[in-house]
Formats: structure tokens, C-alpha cells, sequence
């Protein structure tokens, strides 16, 4: 259970907290803690190298707006026919947008996807990859993802996806954008 799918944690944490539920941690554990804590304070503070980016940095998306939700119609966003229509996704993730464009095709089972990644900090996000996973079944380790280049721009092109649940991964160098459970 996760604290996004249970917002009555907190409730329960106070409560176990109420009941005396909490035990003191094992006598080796807080040795270990201290040793840990003492080693950190001995050695003299470095300073934080710049010139590097982090090993990795991924971000988990949130959705911002989704065009096909009654009520939401912004200008230039038609409401009506949206379902079998283009619609409009907008996912926010740390300080990039990434906003995409689906447009169903003839065959009523696939679809087109048009988006843009901007980033709210600096001029453009760079060239990188994004693909796109089926987020519906058992992953294989190289499974079926489609992949497309993600030009200086930001702009990409998702050709022929079938509609379901997709897990969409950009990636800038070490910095990825992860929207997960995107219904397409």
C-alpha cells in the first residue's frame, strides 16, 4: 500500500504512534547508526562537484491536464467527439512539461502520437530517445517498446501504437522523464 493509493496513512501512523506500537531499535543498530554518523562528521566536507550531473536522474510525470475529461475544453480544445477525436495530454515531471498530441487512426486500433518535452528552467531540453512500453502485461527484457529520437527541439513523433496502456521513458543524457500508466 503506497501513500498515493491510501491518503488515511497518516491517520494510521498517528495512531500506532497513540498506541505505543513502536519499539527501540535493536542495541546494533544504533551502533551502526552512530559509526555512520561519526565517520561523516571526521571527514572533511568536499565540495560538491559541478561540473557532472548525477549518475542518473529520474523523474515520475504527473498528469496535468487531459483533454478527453468533461469540463476541461480549453481554447482550442474541442470537447466534443474527443474520445474518437485528437486529444491532449500535459504530464508535468520536476522542471520539464512534456505535452502530447494523440490522434487516432483510420483503423480505429492504433493511433499517432505527436509531443514536445520543454523544459521550465532553460531554453531547450537537448536531443535524446523516448520509447514507449506496453504497461498491460509481463515485461520481457527486451520487450516490444517503440522508440523514437527526441530532436533539440524536444519534439518526437510514437508511430502506429496500438490504444492501451502505455509506460513512456524520456531520456536526456542522465536525465529521464518516466510517465507511467498512459492511456493512449
Amino acid at each position: 500500500m503506497t501513500t498515493e493509493s491510501d491518503p488515511n496513512w497518516i491517520a494510521e501512523v498517528r495512531a500506532t504512534l497513540a498506541a505505543g506500537g513502536l519499539v527501540e531499535p535493536p542495541e546494533w543498530v544504533r551502533e551502526r547508526a552512530r559509526e555512520l554518523f561519526s565517520v561523516r562528521a571526521r571527514s572533511s566536507p568536499q565540495p560538491a562537484p559541478t561540473a557532472s550531473p548525477p549518475l542518473l536522474d529520474r523523474v515520475r510525470a504527473s498528469l496535468v491536464l487531459d483533454s478527453r475529461r468533461p469540463g476541461l475544453a480549453h481554447a482550442g480544445v474541442r470537447s466534443a467527439g474527443v474520445v474518437d477525436g485528437p486529444w491532449q495530454l500535459l504530464y508535468r515531471g520536476g522542471d520539464v512539461d512534456v505535452d502530447l498530441l494523440v490522434r487516432p487512426n483510420q483503423d480505429g486500433r492504433t493511433l499517432n502520437v505527436r509531443g514536445q518535452a520543454m523544459s521550465l528552467v532553460s531554453e531547450s531540453v537537448g536531443v535524446g530517445v523516448v520509447e514507449a512500453s506496453p504497461s498491460d502485461g509481463p515485461r520481457k527484457l527486451h520487450g516490444p517498446a517503440t522508440r523514437s529520437a527526441v530532436e533539440a527541439s524536444g519534439e518526437f513523433a510514437l508511430s502506429n501504437l496500438k490504444r492501451g496502456r502505455y509506460d513512456v521513458l524520456l531520456r536526456f543524457g542522465a536525465h529521464e522523464i518516466e510517465l507511467s500508466g498512459v492511456e493512449f
